[in-house]
C-alpha cells in the first residue's frame, strides 16, 4: 500500500520488500536526495533503482558498465515498467537508436562509454541531456578499473550541468560493498546523513563460504595441470551434490580450453541440443552435448543469449558474466588469478573487486540457501588474496591516465587553466587526492598547504593541455592558461577518438595517401591495442591475405596492425573467417573502423583537402556497405544476385550507361531477360544529383556562385526511407587541391517528387591570374559511386574594374571647432577639435556645394560631418530645408531625440519626424528646417513635388547608411536619388546630396551615380578609426541554428571576461528570441561565479526600484544581473531604461543584447 497504485503496478508479484529495500525505501521513494547504496551482490539493489524510477517517471539514463549487463537490465526493467507504458531501450555498441527513438523512450539503459559519446556533443543532443532527471549508475565500484575515468567524466559533466542550468538531476549510485564508501558518496554529492546506505556482508541474502587453494608447483605447465585437476575435483564434488557450478577464467580462448580439458576428464550427458544447432560456434556445439558450455564477451550476442537461457550444470566463463548478468550458480570457482593486460602487454593479478564480484554470483537468493566461492591461485599469491578479502583496500581513481581524453574543452566547460582545475574538483580523483595524496605522487610539503594542492592540479592540467596542444587538438597558451579547441579536437571528441589515436593520425597523415596507406594508418589506432596476435591464427591470416586482400598489407600478419588490416580487408571482400577468436576480433574492429574513418573524413574536410576527403568518405561508405569501391554500385541494393552483379562488372556497365539502355537491352547484355527490368529500375533509383551553376563576380577577388540542385533519381521509400537523402557538396580548385566551400546538403522526398531545383548560394575567393576552372563536387553521404561533378569555367567571366585605392588619411593638424566661425555652433560640441577624418573633409562640406560620399568606419564621426553640411545650408541658404533619411525608425528616433535638444532648443531650428509612426501636419513640415524621415516615407512625399513647395525648398539631402542600396530597400533609395537629381534640374536650384556609408569596395561607381567628382569622394579604409579596433573571429560548427547559437554562449561569456572585464560590452544576436536565450545562459554562467552580480554597478535596492517600472518579465530578471536587452519588441519605456542604464554605466559590465536593427543606431 505504501507504493501507491503506480508503484504496485511496477512491483507486481512482489509481496514485500527485503530488509535492505525497506531501510532505503523512504530516501529512495519520497525524496530527491542523491543516493549511494553499497550492498552485497544479490541483495536486491535493482529494486531500489526501480523505486527511484517510479518516483521520477520522466527520462532516466542508467549506465550499466558492460554490454552484457545492459542487455539484462533492459529486459528486467522492460518487464516491470511495461505496464506503466514506459519504454525502456538499450543504447550500447550493439544496439543503436535513432534520435527520434531516443526521444520517444522514457528510460535508456546504456554503457558509460555510449552515454559519454551522447553527452560530449553538448548542444547537439542538448534537448536529450536536459530531459534527464534521474541518472542511475550501477556497479559504481568500477571506479577503480579501466572504465572508471569514463564514469568520473560522466558524473563531473552531470554535476556541472546541474550547476550551470540550475536544473535537478538526481544521481543514484549502486555498488557492491566497498571500504571507502564515504569518498564515493562525496564524489556523487550524496549527503552522508540522508542518502548514504552501507550494508556489509551480513546482509547477504545467501550466506557465502569461501575456500582458498594455493598451488605449490613452480613450473608453469605443472601449475596449470594442478589447477585443472583441483578445479575438476571441485566441479565433480559440486555437480554430484546437484549444484550448478561456474568456473571463471581470464581469457576468451581459455574458456574453451578449460571446458575441453574438464570434458576430457569427465563425461556427463545433457539433452538440450536443438538450440545449439543454430549457432555458428563449432566449439559450443561440441561441448554442449556433455552439459558443458562457455560464455565471454567476444561471442556473438545470439550465442550468449542461448547460453543464458539454458539450464546448465556447468559453465566456463570470463568475468564479464559476473558483472551483473544474472545466471544462477551455487558455487563459483576462480581458476587462476593471472589476467593478461593488453595495455601493459603482460600478466597482472586479478583485482580484488573482480574477485568480490565473482564471489557475489555464488548462491542467488531465489535458488539457494547458501553459496560457495573457491579461488585457486599460486601459493605465493594466497596470502595476498586472503589479506585483501579480510581487510579491503580503498578504491582509487585512474583518472590521471585519461585526463587528456576527458578534458571538457570541446563542450565549452573549460576555456582556461583555472576552469580546468575547478572542473577537476567534480571528479573522484579530486576526492582521493586529498585523502591519499602520496598515491598520486604529491609530496608531504604540498599536502600541508591548500596552495600545494592547487599547484599539483595545475601541473596535471598543464601537462595534459601541452600534450593536447602538441597533438593539435587544442591551442594552449601557457602564459595566460587559455585553452581553445581546434577542429581536430572537436572531431575527436564527437567521434570518441582517443588522444593516442590522434597522435597516430598526425604522424602518418599525408597530403596524398593511397588506400593501402589509409588502411595501414587506421590499423595503428590505439583502439585496437587491446587485441593481440595469437600463434594459432597466423596460418588463417596468411590465407585471408591471399584470398581477400585487394591492397598491399603493410606490417604482415605477425604484427597487430597487420592483423587488423587483413581483417578489415576480409570484411570488405565479405570473406569467411573460421577461427572464432578472429570472428570476434573482426566484429570489434569493423565496428570501430566506421567511426574512425568518419572522423578522418571530418578532419580532412576541415583541412580543405578534396582528394583525401573523397577517399575517406568513400572508405567510410565501403565499411558501411561492406564492399569495395571498384565493385558495382548496384551491389548496395542487396537484391541482385552475385552472378548478375558480376556480369554488370565484367561488361563495365555504370549507372549512366544502364540508364541510357532500355530494359530489353540490359536483359540481353546480362543474358537474363527478367533481370533487365529490375536492373533498369535500380539504376533509375540510384541517388544522383543534377547541378547547374551561375557565376557572379562581386569584386575582382570575391565570386558568388549560385547552384541549382535537383534530384536525378526516382524516389522509393523502401530504398531511400521516408525523409531525405544526404550529400556533401563542395567547390574545389583541382589544380591546388583545395576546397573553398563545403556544405552538408539534404534533399527531401518532397523535393525529389516535385523536381523543383534547390538554390544554394556560396561566396568564394578568386585569385589572379584566374585559374582554368573550379569544380563542384556532390557526393552522397551513404551511397558508394554516387558522385556528381560539374566544372566551373572562368573563360568568359567579366571581372569588375580594378577600383582606385581607398582615400588616404592625411597627416593634418586637427581643426579647432572655431573653424565654424559661429560661437553658437561651437557650443554644440563638447570637444575643442575635430577628429582627423572630419578635419580632412571639413572644407568640402562647409565651403562648397559639392555632392559628397563619405565612406568611413562606424564610430568615426560621420553624423557630425552631416551636421557640418547642414550648418552650411543654415548659413548660406536661409529658408531652405534639410532632409535626413535614415533607413530605420530606431535611427530616426535617435536623431530626433538628439537634434530636438541641440538644434531646436539651442539653435532655434525646427526639427520634425516623418515616419510611419509619426506624421505631422503640412504646416509643421512647411515650417521645419530639418525633416528626419525614412526612405519609404520620403519617396511617397517627393512623388508630388510639383504641388508641394516644401519638397522644392530642400537644399540638402543626407542619406545615412547609403550602402544599404544593395539590400532589399535599395530600389527606394535609387528612386529618391534619381528624383532628387530630376527636381534639381527642373528647379535650377542647388540640391546637394551627402551620402554616409561604411567603407565601400566600389565607391567610384556609387560616386559616379551620385554625380560626385574627384572632390567629394572620401572612402577611408575600415582600419581608419579614432579608436583602434581589435577583431577576433571564431567559427562554430553545427548545421542547425539553435544548437550552434547555444554553442556560442559560453565563448561569449569568456570573451567578455577576457576583453572587457570592467567596461561596457555589446552583443549582437540575430533574433529577439535569441536575446532572451543568450541572456539567460549568461546568467547561468554568472551564477557559477564567486560574484554573480559582478556586472551590476549600482546597489541592489536602486535596481529593484528601476525593475519595478519595467514591463518585460525577462528584462526584469536580466537587469538584476547587469544584463540589458534591447530590441524592437520591447516597450519604448523599457528600451529607454536599458539605454540610460547602459550609457550611465550602471549596468556597466553588462551587455546590451541587441538585434541588428539597433546596430545602425547604437
Amino acid at each position: 500500500g505504501l507504493l501507491g497504485p503506480i508503484g504496485q503496478m511496477a512491483f507486481q508479484g512482489v509481496k514485500s520488500l527485503n530488509r535492505i529495500q525497506s531501510v532505503v525505501f523512504d530516501a529512495a521513494y519520497h525524496t530527491n536526495e542523491n543516493l549511494l547504496i553499497c550492498a552485497p551482490t544479490g541483495a536486491g539493489k535493482t529494486n531500489v533503482a526501480l523505486l527511484t524510477i517510479v518516483h521520477q517517471i520522466r527520462k532516466f539514463i542508467d549506465p550499466a558498465p558492460m554490454k552484457a549487463l545492459a542487455a539484462e537490465m533492459t529486459h528486467n526493467f522492460n518487464k516491470k515498467l511495461n505496464c506503466l507504458g514506459i519504454s525502456v531501450k538499450e543504447l550500447t555498441g550493439d544496439m543503436q537508436l535513432t534520435k527520434s527513438e531516443i526521444m520517444q523512450t522514457q528510460m535508456l539503459v546504456t554503457t558509460p562509454e555510449k552515454w559519454d559519446v551522447v553527452t560530449r556533443k553538448g548542444t547537439g543532443d542538448v534537448a536529450l541531456t536536459n530531459l534527464v532527471k534521474l541518472l542511475i549508475i550501477d556497479e559504481v565500484h568500477l571506479l577503480h578499473g579501466d572504465r572508471g575515468p569514463v564514469v568520473e567524466a560522466l558524473v563531473a559533466r552531470t554535476l556541472r550541468l546541474v550547476e550551470s542550468s540550475q536544473s535537478m538531476i538526481r544521481i543514484v549510485g549502486l555498488s557492491a560493498t566497498l571500504p571507502n564508501y564515504l569518498d564515493v558518496a562525496h564524489f556523487l554529492r550524496v549527503s552522508p546523513h540522508k542518502g548514504l546506505f552501507y550494508f556489509d556482508s551480513r546482509f547477504r541474502p545467501v550466506p557465502l563460504s569461501t575456500t582458498f587453494i594455493g598451488v605449490k608447483a613452480i613450473k608453469p605447465l605443472q601449475q596449470m595441470s594442478d589447477m585443472d585437476q583441483i578445479c575438476y575435483d571441485k566441479v565433480v564434488d559440486m555437480v554430484q551434490k546437484g549444484h550448478q557450478v561456474m568456473v571463471f577464467v581470464h581469457a576468451r580462448n581459455a574458456t574453451v580450453r578449460t571446458a575441453m580439458i574438464l570434458k576430457e576428464m569427465a563425461f556427463a550427458v545433457g539433452n538440450a541440443k536443438n538450440a545449439l544447432s543454430r549457432s555458428r560456434n563449432k566449439q559450443l556445439a561440441e561441448l554442449f552435448p556433455c552439459g558443458f558450455s562457455v560464455h565471454h564477451a567476444g561471442m556473438l550476442r545470439s550465442d550468449r543469449n542461448i547460453i543464458r537461457r539454458m539450464n546448465l550444470k556447468f559453465l566456463v566463463c570470463t568475468s564479464t558474466l559476473a558483472w551483473g548478468v544474472n545466471l544462477p550458480a551455487h558455487a563459483v570457482i576462480i581458476r587462476g588469478t593471472e589476467i593478461y593486460d593488453a595495455k601493459h602487454g603482460s600478466f597482472v593479478d586479478l583485482g580484488i573487486l573482480d574477485v568480490l564480484q565473482i564471489f557475489g554470483r555464488a548462491g542467488r537468493p531465489q535458488f539457494d540457501k547458501s553459496g560457495h566461492g573457491v579461488i585457486i591461485t599460486s601459493h605465493d599469491k594466497l596470502s595476498h588474496y586472503l589479506s585483501l578479502l579480510t581487510n579491503q583496500f580503498p578504491i582509487e581513481s585512474n583518472f590521471i591516465a585519461c585526463l587528456a581524453d576527458n578534458l571538457n574543452v570541446t563542450l565549452g566547460t573549460i576555456s582556461n587553466l583555472d576552469e580546468a582545475v575547478q572542473w577537476l574538483s567534480y571528479t573522484y580523483l579530486f576526492v582521493r587526492m586529498r585523502i591519499n595524496p602520496q598515491n598520486y605522487g604529491i609530496n608531504y610539503q604540498d599536502v600541508l598547504s591548500k596552495l600545494g594542492f592547487d599547484r599539483c592540479f595545475k601541473k596535471l592540467i598543464d601537462s595534459a593541455a601541452r600534450a593536447l596542444d602538441n597533438a593539435r587538438m587544442v591551442r594552449y597558451d601557457p602564459r595566460t592558461g587559455d585553452l581553445n579547441v581546434t577542429d581536430v579536437g572537436r572531431t575527436a571528441s564527437h567521434f570518441y577518438i582517443t588522444f593516442a589515436t590522434v597522435e597516430v593520425f598526425n604522424e602518418h597523415m599525408k597530403e596524398i595517401m593511397t588506400e593501402s596507406d589509409i588502411l595501414c594508418m587506421m590499423s595503428q589506432s590505439q583502439e585496437f591495442d587491446q587485441l593481440k596476435v595469437r600463434d594459432d591464427e597466423l596460418d588463417e591470416l596468411d590465407n585471408l591475405t591471399l584470398m581477400y586482400c585487394e591492397v598491399p598489407v603493410m606490417g604482415g600478419s605477425e604484427n597487430l596492425h597487420g592483423k587488423v588490416n587483413i581483417l578489415l580487408q576480409t570484411f570488405l571482400s565479405r570473406g569467411r573467417v573460421n577461427s572464432f577468436s578472429l570472428m570476434s576480433d573482426q566484429a570489434y574492429i569493423t565496428q570501430n573502423a566506421v567511426r574512425i574513418v568518419r572522423a578522418l573524413f571530418e578532419i580532412v574536410l576541415r583541412k580543405n583537402n578534396p582528394i583525401m576527403a573523397r577517399k575517406f568518405l568513400t572508405m567510410s561508405k565501403m565499411f558501411e556497405q561492406q564492399q569495395w569501391d571498384f565493385q558495382s554500385p548496384l551491389m548496395q541494393f542487396r537484391v541482385l544476385g552475385s552472378d548478375i552483379v558480376q556480369k554488370i562488372e565484367e561488361r563495365k556497365l555504370g549507372i549512366e550507361k544502364l540508364r541510357d539502355m532500355d530494359a530489353k537491352e540490359i536483359g540481353i547484355f546480362l543474358r537474363h531477360q527478367k533481370m533487365g527490368q529490375m536492373v533498369k529500375r535500380y539504376a533509375e533509383e540510384f541517388p544522383l544529383l543534377d547541378i547547374e551553376s551561375s557565376l557572379q563576380p562581386i569584386t575582382r577577388t570575391v565570386l558568388r556562385i549560385k547552384l541549382y540542385v535537383k534530384a536525378n533519381f526516382r524516389w522509393n521509400d523502401k530504398i531511400h526511407g521516408k525523409t531525405s537523402e544526404a550529400f556533401y557538396i563542395w567547390i574545389e580548385d583541382p589544380d591546388n587541391n583545395f576546397i573553398y566551400h563545403s556544405e552538408f546538403f539534404l534533399i527531401t522526398k518532397k523535393q525529389v517528387l516535385s523536381g523543383d531545383p534547390q538554390e544554394l548560394v556560396m561566396t568564394i575567393p578568386l585569385v589572379e591570374p584566374l585559374p582554368s576552372q573550379y569544380c563542384v563536387t556532390a557526393i552522397s553521404d551513404r551511397w558508394l559511386g554516387s558522385v556528381t561533378q560539374v566544372p566551373l569555367t572562368f573563360q568568359h567571366l567579366i571581372l569588375p574594374e580594378s577600383h582606385p585605392p581607398h582615400t588616404d588619411l592625411l597627416e593634418l593638424q586637427p581643426l579647432p571647432v572655431t573653424a565654424l566661425e559661429d560661437p553658437q555652433l561651437e557650443k554644440l560640441y563638447p570637444f575643442s577639435h575635430f577628429n582627423p577624418i572630419q578635419t580632412q573633409i571639413f572644407h568640402c562640406l562647409y565651403h562648397t556645394d559639392n555632392n559628397v560620399l563619405l565612406g568611413a568606419p562606424t564610430g568615426s564621426g560621420k553624423t557630425i560631418a552631416a551636421e557640418v553640411a547642414m550648418f552650411r545650408v543654415f548659413r548660406v541658404y536661409p529658408g531652405c530645408k534639410v532632409v535626413y533619411i535614415a533607413p530605420l525608425k530606431a535611427l530616426v528616433r535617435e536623431r530626433i531625440e538628439d537634434w530636438k535638444v541641440r538644434l531646436e532648443m539651442k539653435l532655434n531650428r525646427k526639427v520634425v519626424e516623418l515616419t510611419g509612426d509619426v506624421t505631422p501636419d503640412i504646416r509643421a513640415i512647411s515650417q521645419a528646417d530639418v525633416i528626419v524621415t525614412t526612405p519609404e516615407k520620403w519617396d511617397g512625399i517627393s512623388r508630388s513635388w510639383q504641388t508641394r513647395n516644401y519638397v522644392r525648398d530642400v537644399a540638402l539631402i543626407v542619406i545615412d547608411e547609403i550602402h544599404l542600396l544593395g539590400e532589399d530597400r535599395g530600389p527606394v533609395l535609387e528612386v529618391i536619388v534619381s528624383r532628387t537629381n530630376f527636381i534639381a534640374s527642373h528647379t535650377s536650384r542647388t540640391l546637394r546630396i551627402v551620402g554616409l556609408s561604411t567603407a565601400l569596395a566600389n565607391a567610384k561607381d556609387l560616386a559616379n551615380w551620385l554625380g560626385i567628382k574627384q572632390m567629394g569622394l572620401y572612402n577611408f579604409r575600415p582600419s581608419v578609426r579614432p579608436v583602434p579596433l581589435e577583431v577576433h573571429i571564431s567559427g562554430f560548427p553545427g548545421k542547425h541554428y539553435c544548437p550552434r547559437m547555444a554553442t556560442m554562449n559560453r565563448p561569449t561569456f569568456q570573451a567578455i571576461r577576457q576583453h572587457s572585464p570592467a567596461k561596457p560590452a555589446l552583443i549582437f544576436v540575430s533574433s529577439r528570441r535569441q536575446t532572451r536565450l543568450t541572456a539567460l545562459d549568461l546568467i547561468a554562467y554568472l551564477a557559477a561565479e564567486d560574484d554573480p552580480k559582478q556586472w551590476l554597478h549600482m546597489s541592489e535596492d536602486e535596481m529593484e526600484q528601476i525593475v519595478a517600472g519595467v514591463k518585460d518579465s525577462n528584462l526584469k530578471l536580466t537587469l538584476a544581473f547587469g544584463i540589458g536587452m534591447h530590441h524592437a519588441g520591447l516597450q519604448e519605456r523599457d528600451r529607454k531604461t536599458v539605454e540610460e542604464l547602459f550609457v550611465n554605466q550602471k549596468i556597466q559590465v553588462c551587455f546590451l543584447i541587441a538585434t541588428a536593427n539597433s546596430s545602425l543606431g547604437c
